[in-house]
This record gives C-alpha cells, structure tokens and sequence, in this order.
C-alpha cells in the first residue's frame, strides 16, 4: 500500500501558518479593491467578457462591442454565451432581468477565478505526489502545504494581476492541468474534453495537442476535435443558429485574429493592442524594446522582433522534443508510457506560453505555476527532504523585481529588458534539466 505523501493536518510551525494565512488573506483582501477598481472606477478587462455576454445574448454585434475603453472581445463566441449571467450593456440599453447587477457580477467572476486556481494548483500537486515514494523527510516543513503554498506565493503579483484585470487566466490553466492529469492518468476522453474547453476560453491551449500528436494517439486527437466541434460551433448553433456562427467566426478572424497572430494588426486593434509594451513578455516585444531602447515608434513587432521570436519558438520546440524523446514520446516504435516526464513536459510548454505568444501579459505567467511546482519537486525528491530552495527562492524575488519593474517604472532599463521574461527563460532551462531527470 502507497504511503501517504504527506501529512496534511500535522500540526505546522508558526512560519508556515504565517505563510499560509499571508496568501489566504491576500486574496481575501484583494477582492473588495477589485470590486471597486472593476465596477466603480472602471479599471481592467471584465468589462470586455460582460459586455461580450450581452451582445451575444441580446443580437448586438459581438465583435464590434466594446468597453469603456474602448476594448473589443477577441475569442469564441462560445466563452461569450458563457458570459450571459454576467451581462452588462453599453450605456442607455436596459440591464437584462437575468443578469446580475455589475458589482455582484465582479465579486462572482472573482470568486469563480480565484477557485478555478486554487483548484488547478491542487490538482497539479496531487498528480507530483503520485510518484513521491518514499515520502520525504518533512522536519522543517510540510510537503503537502508547501507544494501548493510555494508555487502561489511565487507568482502571487501574476495571479493578483489576472484576478485583478478580471481575465480568465486561472480558469484555462485549470483546463492544461485537467487535460495533463487526466491524459496521464489514461482518461483521455475526460482529457479531451478538458483541452477543448480551454479551446474554447482562448485558442492557445490547443499547443498542448502536441503530446498525442507526437505519441500518434489517434483517438485522443479525435476526441479532443469532437468536444471541440461540439462546444465551439454545435452549441453556438444551437443557441444563436447556423447563419449567425458563420457571421460571427469569420468576423472573428477577419477584424482580430488575423493580425493578432501575423503582429501586423488593422487600425482597430492595434489601438487596443500594443505588441511591444512594458508589460508584453513575448521575446519579440522584449527584442523590439531593446533594439529601440525603449518603446518603439510603431504598435507592431519590427521584423526583426518577429524573426528572433520566431528563432526562440523553433529552438524551444527542438530542445523540447530532443529531450523528451524516449521520454514522452518515441519516433518509432511503441510509446513510453505517459507518466512523470509527459507531466514535466506539458508544464514546461504551460510556462514557455507567456514568452512565445506575440500578446502576452503579466496574467499569462500563471500557466507557469506548474513548472514551479515541478523544480520545487525535483529539488525535494534530489536531497531527500523538503527544505526551502533557495535558487527558487531567488527566481521568484527576479520575477517579484520584474513585476515591480514593469508596472512601476522603477527603473527603465529594467522595463525595457523585461526582467520577467528572462526569468521565465531560465526557469525552462530549468525545467528541461528536471525532464531529463524523470523517469
């Protein structure tokens, strides 16, 4: 029988309570200023998705709605469907009876948010504690707590900042860590079903595909296109009818995602989006703003910008598969079983995501919080004890430093490099060690 990996009610040492009760109460405290920032100053995105619930719900143009700032709704209508309790109309349309009223609206949407991490970071940490035999010596610390505890007060002013714009950043990286556990678990239809609707929240969580892809698992690639066929055209269709999803996708694609992926974006996008900003952490903003020492003249990524990206993107899938091979994955020949390195690999391309896409913010680096937890592992299962790991210690005090740095304006040159982004890099690095090293 499979010792357990940690006793979870041990009673803690003062500092661990302490740490503990500091998140908890962080985002306990954190939610009123939300409210307040959201639903009476205006501040963030949440407006965008609620408006979005509106538009959809109520035939008004979703693509075309925007708000108080002027921001358009970029992603499936599905997700928009999905927004109908939270509709908020432009101003001098009625509130619709169903809706709930914008303060409540925000608390809600913060909640959900807030749990949907909670949730994923728990699963994550379940499915490591699965190959933690024997237990670790746990004199200083508890494994259990610190396994979930770690990785969130980490990257707490990432988190905050998703909470805070009112993104549902926490909620598609429920669904990568869903797809990952269940995959490895061998439960690849609730996987695909998983996959498919982060699909449907954003497009990008489609990049974790490449793991049945290179595997050759056929039926995971189909199940996956079936639940995604499913949620973004049948239900669509069946809410707002055929003709209307037609109109609605190539809209879509026409007014925002053509030139959000090529980073040659038309005039209305680009005066929402600026593809080189302090706060984007794509290679190919941090490239631009070093290569103008500052911000460029132009919105969109200079070619030479966009070739580095393209560069880094080509090498990180190289050294991925390299690695992984005989891992993950095999070339020819029947495929190792999907275990611990499928699981270190699909956290490593969670975390490589905020630095390879061309619109990528501070709220993105949650999907990082995977590939924490698993160099924290690593570092316990190596010495044989849970201790704190002080290089981690000092990569999140680098990435606290960048978050500082970008959204306060310390000091320039840190904003123009992008602290973050280059310890998001490191850490790969340092992931891909840890996938060497899994079995």
């Amino acid at each position: 029988m499979q010792r357990q990996f940690a006793p979870r009610l041990r009673q803690l040492h003062w500092y661990e309570i302490a740490l503990i009760a500091g998140v908890a109460l962080a985002l306990c405290i954190y939610l009123p200023i939300v409210v307040q920032r959201s639903a009476v100053q205006g501040l963030g995105d949440v407006q965008v998705f609620f408006r979005a619930g509106w538009a959809v719900w109520t035939g008004y143009p979703l693509y075309e709605v925007a708000d108080h700032h002027g921001w358009t709704y970029h992603y499936p209508p599905t997700f928009a469907l999905l927004m109908g309790p939270f509709a908020y109309p432009l101003d001098g349309f009625p509130q619709p009876a169903w809706a709930l009223p914008l303060k409540m609206a925000v608390a809600v949407w913060y909640a959900i948010s807030a749990l949907a991490l909670l949730l994923a970071i728990d699963w994550w940490a379940r499915a490591l504690e699965r190959g933690a035999t024997p237990p670790f010596e746990q004199r200083n610390w508890n494994a259990w707590w610190m396994l979930r505890i770690g990785p969130l007060a980490m990257l707490l002013p990432f988190f905050g900042d998703g909470l805070g714009r009112g993104q549902p950043s926490a909620l598609v990286l429920l669904t990568m860590v869903g797809f990952l556990v269940l995959y490895v678990q061998g439960r690849i239809y609730a996987a695909a079903c998983a996959l498919a609707i982060g699909f449907t929240i954003k497009l990008f969580p489609l990049a974790l595909l490449l793991f049945p892809l290179l595997r050759r698992d056929v039926k995971t690639v189909l199940a996956t296109a079936g639940f995604s066929l499913v949620f973004l055209f049948v239900v669509p269709m069946l809410c707002l009818g055929p003709a209307e999803v037609v109109k609605l996708y190539t809209a879509m694609w026409t007014q925002h995602l053509s030139g959000i992926f090529t980073g040659v974006p038309n005039d209305k996008i680009a005066a929402e989006i600026t593809f080189t900003s302090y706060d984007m952490l794509s290679i190919g903003a941090m490239l631009a703003r070093i290569g103008a020492g500052g911000l460029p003249g132009a919105d969109t990524l200079p070619a030479f910008a966009t070739a580095g990206q393209l560069v880094f993107n080509v090498a990180f899938a190289g050294a991925l598969l390299w690695i992984g091979h005989g891992r993950f994955w095999r070339l020819t020949g029947p495929q190792p079983p999907a275990s611990e390195a499928l699981l270190i690999g699909g956290a490593i391309l969670c975390a490589a995501l905020p630095v390879m896409l061309s619109v990528s913010q501070p709220n993105y680096v949650a999907f990082v919080a995977p590939l924490v937890a698993v160099v924290q592992f690593d570092a316990w299962r190596r010495s044989g004890a849970v201790k704190v790991v002080p290089l981690l210690i000092t990569w999140a005090g680098l990435m606290w430093l960048g978050m500082v740095g970008t959204e306060g304006g310390v000091w320039q040159p840190l904003r123009v490099i992008g602290l973050a982004t280059l310890a998001i890099v490191a850490l790969l690095g340092w992931g891909m060690v840890c996938l060497r090293r899994a079995r």
